[in-house]
């Protein structure tokens, strides 16, 4: 498997995340924070095969970090020095 396999440059702003303006009911408007707005400023859209690697892997992922602010929230923060 290759990383073409599960994404692909986005064809709205040509893997640049960025979009100056959108085109809405053919008036130009400014895009505010420039994002584009196909890929949401990555760069890059999901294949099929990369969607469901997420949705296999999201599970497992949301569980470590669950459990890595479980953790967090276990230890005391440290004291200031005085």
């Amino acid at each position: 498997m290759d990383i073409a396999d599960l994404k692909q440059t986005c064809p709205a702003c040509k893997g640049s995340g960025q979009q100056p303006g959108i085109s809405n009911r053919g008036v130009r408007e400014i895009n505010v924070d420039g994002r584009c707005l196909a890929c949401e400023g990555r760069g890059f859209r999901l294949t099929v095969v990369g969607q469901d690697l997420v949705r296999l892997l999201r599970p497992f992922i949301e569980d470590l970090v669950h459990e890595e602010l479980r953790g967090l929230q276990a230890v005391p923060p440290p004291k200031p020095p005085s």
